[in-house]
């Protein structure tokens, strides 16, 4: 397809001014210069300032089309086509496709093509089996027949492929992966420059500057030397300091991968944030991205950063994850986690790598942010092994061709690194503390016994027996059962439950509690699931861990003494339960039956190393086990680039099961919400929801259901009836006349 000539009476418009004469609409021309300069500046970060200026060029040349202009004109929509598909709306992107396909031609142009076709619906897939969604493809929109258009591009220049590293320069992967990080500076474009025409106001609160990661490289390191100054000379504050010391030597290193392994209680979470800043002032990086497991550890890291960064942190500092309180979500977190333009970042690994493999629009708009950047992967041991191969391959991409240091984070050091046996794993992985011998042996604190079966009674009573304790279980489930049998043999004001049966402000509240009678030595037993493992400081003298992965154990004790204050060491527990553990565990408790009675310290390095070689090796064919891999595999030789990109989208969760939330009557605000709900709101924003949300299993929610203690809202949260069913001490169960109370299953 060729256009001609633009038409010099030919007046075109991106987006209108409702109530206001064409004089004030935007010019399409103008819109199209925006975006390209944009999205050019966003690509030069990854080599490829070319391909983002076409994008910005030819994203909206179907706008030029008099049926687009129709349209616009007669509804006066001030973002018209946001919504390609949408009933009574006109379709402009397929045109840019074909434009750039047509003028660019095989492989680079329909790379380009992939971006403008889906920079309103999403990324679309190459082709499809499927009648239903054959007309969503790449293939069926750049084959369908189209009108000429008169626009002012008359040809384009082929783009030059950036000089993409790594083993087979262009492949398949590789190509794909690229075409994600271009889609992102087209959205992140497009959006941006809408919004400085739409909303002037907002655009310029955008722009409001953030502190420089020099500035809190600075803020950080006084904050550190005021905290060691005022620390006691313990053992502990010693090697704290070394860690930190050598985090801060190893800055200088080049970007790459790094290990940084430290057992718990070794200072990991502030020593790797000094790493980070330091390296990224060091080698000019743009951002630091911290990025933690579970939403309920990743409160307290935010809460970290805050007293680190101070003053600054409001502006410095964006927190992006559904257990976002409503303080904190201040304009500037709003903007961040649009699209991620803030020096800090921290985040869940849902949101990080989920977003690396969407189709999405909004959740692609940030990731041409990540270029330059130093990612943390917290607890890095947490990698699912279903999605092991497709997660290790984009953050291989990002180290190789888009400038990242990615630094693996963890007390329990998982065993990622290549070898003939792991051909999937990561080379060249350079150890932050070199030698972590002498660091794990002066910082052992834990004598760990193995406690063979015990019935939930026999646990309660050997719980009841001790001053303070803390056990960890698998399931929700074996939480309140425990509870329940250790309240009738020990004070309720001394016993405390945590599990996800609990809202995020809830669990807040008790352990705040937990923390407060901790320090001040008063009695304290509390049952948990794995919720407290990661990323939350709590110190007992006694843990009882129920049978897992040798990494959950490790945690679990790392509760344990964990600030070293006992006159000898802390005592940690390993112990069958009665019920086996859920299917997510259960590989890693079949390998630590396999390897228990060849280590005295399941917790060790080398304990740790074994399992987890063992456990990645021993499970090869489940490493993509969804099939991601071959979704984003095209074949580069053939005369149609097929990326499924959608396909590859449904298939990488690292949640699978589907959660529905429900709100609580936890505390007079979340009475208040429910009652505008229950009154006829409409909507209440997920932010102000989220602390008072407990998420079910659909299994848990039928229950619910056929008690008639749960409604549904139009906005699709789901609301709880029966305050009965939401304890202050266990949170939301389940009940029924028959058979009175019952726990929710996990």
């Amino acid at each position: 397809m060729s256009a001609t000539s633009i038409d010099t009476n030919l007046r075109a418009f991106a987006h209108t001014i409702p109530g206001k004469s064409e004089d004030f609409w935007e010019p399409l021309e103008t819109h199209l210069e925006k975006v390209a300069e944009l999205a050019a500046g966003f690509a030069a970060a990854f080599g490829a300032r070319d391909w983002g200026h076409i994008l910005g060029r030819c994203h909206d040349l179907g706008k030029y089309s008099p049926e687009f202009q129709r349209y616009l004109k007669a509804t006066a929509d001030p973002d018209a086509g946001a919504a390609d598909g949408v009933p009574g709306r006109v379709d402009h992107s397929t045109y840019g496709s074909q434009f750039v396909d047509g003028q660019i031609g095989k492989r680079k142009g329909q790379m380009l093509a992939y971006c403008i076709a889906g920079h309103h619906a999403g990324l679309p897939d190459g082709t499809s089996d499927n009648d239903t969604s054959q007309r969503c493809t790449l293939r069926w929109r750049l084959r369908q027949q189209l009108p000429a258009i008169e626009h002012p591009i008359v040809e384009l220049e082929v783009p030059v492929l950036p000089p993409l590293k790594g083993p087979g320069e262009e492949t398949p992967f590789r190509l794909a992966f690229f075409v994600h990080m271009l889609f992102s500076c087209l959205v992140d474009a497009d959006r941006l420059a809408t919004e400085a025409f739409c909303d002037a106001t907002r655009a310029a609160e955008r722009q409001r500057p953030r502190p420089s990661l020099m500035t809190l490289a600075a803020q950080l390191t006084s904050f550190l030397e005021a905290m060691q100054a005022a620390a006691p000379p313990t053992i502990v504050n010693h090697w704290r300091a070394k860690v930190l010391s050598e985090c801060v030597n190893a800055s200088k290193l080049p970007s790459g991968f790094f290990s940084l392994q430290v057992p718990t209680g070794g200072g990991k979470t502030y020593s790797s944030l000094a790493f980070a800043l330091q390296h990224a002032v060091t080698h000019n990086l743009r951002r630091v991205i911290y990025a933690i497991p579970y939403t309920s550890i990743i409160e307290q890291t935010a809460d970290t950063f805050h007293a680190a960064f101070g003053q600054h942190a409001k502006r410095a500092l964006t927190e992006h994850h559904t257990n976002l309180r409503p303080s904190r979500d201040t304009r500037a977190n709003q903007f961040g986690t649009e699209n991620w333009d803030a020096p800090v970042i921290v985040t869940t690994n849902v949101q990080l790598f989920e977003s690396l493999f969407a189709f999405r629009p909004g959740a692609c708009r940030k990731l041409h942010r990540l270029a330059n950047s130093v990612i943390i992967l917290d607890e890095a041991q947490m990698l699912p092994v279903k999605l092991l191969q497709p997660t290790l391959e984009a953050l291989k991409e990002l180290v190789l061709n888009y400038g990242c240091s990615v630094v693996l984070c963890t007390a329990t050091q998982p065993a990622l690194e290549y070898s003939n046996e792991f051909p999937i794993g990561i080379s060249d992985v350079r150890q932050i503390v070199p030698d972590t011998g002498p660091l794990f042996e002066a910082l052992q604190r834990v004598r760990i016994h193995k406690a063979g079966r015990l019935s939930n009674a026999e646990l309660a009573t050997r719980l009841a027996h001790e001053r303070s304790a803390l056990c960890v279980v698998n399931t929700r489930r074996h939480a309140a059962e425990v509870f329940t049998l250790l309240v009738e043999d020990a004070p309720a004001e001394e016993c405390f439950h945590l599990s996800r049966n609990m809202c995020g402000a809830h669990r807040r509240s008790v352990l705040r509690v937990i923390r407060e009678r901790l320090k001040e030595r008063k009695p304290c037993c509390v049952i948990s699931t794995q919720l407290v493992e990661a990323g939350v400081d709590l110190d007992f003298p006694v843990v009882f861990r129920a049978s897992a992965g040798f990494d959950s154990i490790a945690q679990a004790a790392g509760r344990c003494n964990r600030e070293g204050r006992l006159p000898s060491l802390g005592e940690t527990y390993i112990f069958e339960p009665e019920q086996p553990p859920p299917p997510g565990l259960r590989a890693g408790a079949q390998v630590t039956s396999e390897l228990l009675d060849q280590y005295d310290d399941p917790s060790s390095p080398n304990a740790i190393e074994a399992y987890f070689r063992q456990f990645y090796w021993s499970q090869s064919q489940s490493w993509d086990k969804k099939g991601v891999m071959p979704e984003l595999r095209p074949d580069v030789h053939s005369e149609f680039l097929r990326i499924q990109f959608r396909e590859a989208a449904h298939k990488y969760k690292l949640i699978e099961e589907e959660q529905y939330p429900i709100l609580v009557p936890y505390d007079r605000r979340a009475r208040a919400m429910w009652n505008a709900l229950q009154g006829g709101a409409d909507y209440i924003s997920q932010r102000k929801l989220q602390p008072y949300l407990v998420s079910v299993h659909i299994w848990d929610l039928d229950k619910l259901k056929r008690e008639g203690a749960v409604h549904e809202h139009a906005s699709g949260v789901w609301l709880l009836c029966n305050d009965a069913l939401y304890s202050n001490a266990q949170g939301l169960m389940s009940a029924d006349s028959a058979s009175g109370l019952r726990y929710l299953e996990i």
